[in-house]
């Protein structure tokens, strides 16, 4: 299987790269600004970084086409939140901003099931924006005060929190969904 690492130059880019070759995947790693083209990828994990998603919003057509194609996709703070616009979810400021606090989450039973992960989780945010709710999407989500952290449709799962993170606890659980529902 042949998968990309979309690095937007953030220091939690090799803490994911190496959680995801635990899982026996070698993801070829290159920077949002030299993309190769994506169609040559059975998934593409998009990382963390700094901004609005919007400054990076050239990458966005080729995600979209990717993803009509029938693209994978993995994404991961910043990840989520590009994913949230090119679906047309509006990004804001978070309620509560939060960077570098464990936070305990109460999944809905379905996300937890489909994600093979317990109900109650504890997770590592480093977080100032926020995909917001749009209850008319198609789509399993997971949201907390309108703001959605969790999102998973046909192809795509995004966390808007670091699944990598020390703070996060049994983070390989969070990485298993892409063997069993990406790849």
């Amino acid at each position: 299987m042949s998968t990309l690492f979309i690095d937007f130059e953030d220091s939690f880019s090799f803490n994911i790269i190496q959680e995801v070759q635990k899982l026996g995947i070698s993801p070829v790693h290159t920077l949002w600004n030299n993309l190769p083209p994506l169609e040559n990828f059975d998934l593409v994990i998009l990382g963390p970084g700094p901004g609005h998603p919007n400054d990076y919003e050239k990458i966005f057509p080729a995600i979209q086409n990717y993803l009509n194609t029938g693209g994978r996709i993995f994404g991961i703070c910043l990840g989520h939140q590009i994913i949230g616009c090119i679906h047309g979810y509006e990004i804001k400021r978070c309620k509560n901003p939060v960077h570098g606090q464990s936070i305990k989450l109460q999944l809905d039973a379905e996300v937890a099931n489909f994600l093979g992960l317990a109900e109650s989780i504890e997770v590592q945010r480093y977080n100032s924006l926020a995909v917001v709710e749009k209850p008319e999407d198609e789509g399993m989500r997971f949201t907390v005060d309108d703001e959605v952290l969790i999102f998973i449709r046909e192809g795509i799962i995004t966390y808007q929190f670091h699944p990598e993170s020390m703070g996060t606890k049994c983070r390989q659980s969070y990485f298993r969904p892409i063997l069993k529902y990406l790849l």
